[in-house]
């Protein structure tokens, strides 16, 4: 069920089987806002999701002020393995994950602040990558942008070990 009051809103994460049916559901975040922007199956057959919080409770750790990227890895029957918030005192967001050859995860999204997992900001909105070990500890992190907004929507391993991003820019 919906972790806090009325109002909120969690993140809900459904595995649907071939024909459609639902074979498990669950209801993922704390008192507040919630959500999940994108999910892929992990190489252990769990699975990995991002998503936005600004809940600091339930199924919420860590949380650091405003909107935080919210990233939880699930095993196959969709229970909690780990979870990490990433952010600082301005909002973020995210808009994809996907698993890296290393077995870590690399985070597309953006970000307005320049503290807490964020050491630099170009200008008011930057693109923003981090880059995850297996088990969700921070490798490394960095900001792309000008004086303007920007926002990355995508992100990959390319076959040379690097990434490739997409998005927008506004500088």
């Amino acid at each position: 069920g919906i972790h806090g009051a009325a109002r909120s809103v969690d993140a809900w994460v459904v595995k649907l089987d071939a024909s459609g049916n639902v074979s498990w559901q669950k209801s993922l975040g704390g008192s507040k806002q919630d959500d999940g922007t994108y999910i892929q199956q992990t190489n252990d057959s769990g699975y990995i999701m991002v998503g936005n919080t600004t809940s600091a409770d339930g199924d919420v750790s860590g949380y650091h002020d405003s909107t935080d990227i919210w990233v939880v890895k699930l095993d196959m029957h969709g229970g909690i393995e780990w979870q990490k918030c990433l952010g600082g005192s301005k909002s973020e967001s995210s808009f994809s994950i996907r698993q890296t050859s290393d077995g870590g995860y690399v985070i597309g999204g953006s970000t307005a602040s320049a503290d807490g997992d964020i050491t630099y900001n170009h200008g008011k909105g930057d693109c923003w990558v981090v880059k995850l070990d297996a088990k969700g500890s921070l490798s490394w992190q960095k900001t792309y942008g000008g004086s303007g907004d920007e926002g990355l929507f995508d992100i990959m391993q390319t076959k040379d070990g690097g990434y490739i991003m997409t998005g927008g820019t506004n500088s």
